[in-house]
Formats: structure tokens, sequence, C-alpha cells
């Protein structure tokens, strides 16, 4: 069975090429969704309006602790995490 993931990644580049994207993940698949999200050269999500957990045992003492997660995993990725102006640039957002 294919990976309905990499099919939609694939419709959504050939719709609108060059377009970034984002997979973001509910509860315990965050995790799961971010590590594939990095993976594939697209963009993520991390946060408590998500997820409370950093494992199943361990709940999330702040959002800095799982965006520290998120950080690592785009690290071991060779992705570099965007600072705030560079996240506004990728989406078209006006800096003022």
């Amino acid at each position: 069975m294919s990976n309905p993931c990499i099919i939609c990644v694939a419709i959504t580049g050939s719709l609108a090429p060059g377009s970034p994207w984002c997979g973001a993940g509910i509860g315990a698949h965050q995790k799961t969704l971010n590590e594939w999200s990095i993976a594939a050269g697209g963009h993520t999500r991390t946060g408590l309006e998500d997820n409370v957990r950093l494992d199943k045992d361990t709940l999330a003492p702040s959002n800095a602790a799982l965006v520290q997660h998120v950080a690592e995993m785009c690290e071991q990725h060779g992705r570099p995490v965007a600072t705030w102006q560079q996240a506004r640039q990728i989406l078209d957002i006006p800096m003022s």
C-alpha cells in the first residue's frame, strides 16, 4: 500500500509547484508527522495545542520542550530551523 502522505505531497506539488507545505499531527501522531514532514522536505508545527506529551509517559513541561524536540529532528535531517523572519518570508507575510 502506498503512503497516503507521500501521495498528497506529490499531488500538491503538481498542482502548486514550489509551494510550501506543512504536516501536522495531533496527539500521539504529532512526532510521527513532524519527523515525516521534515524528512520529506516540508515544514512542521508543534505545540501544546496539538499534543501535551513528550512521550507516552511524560507530559511536556512547556511548548519550548516540544519545539526543542522538533529542532533536534531538523538537525538530524540537515534541515535548518527558520527564524521568525524567515518563516514570514516563506509564507509571504510582510514584516510590518
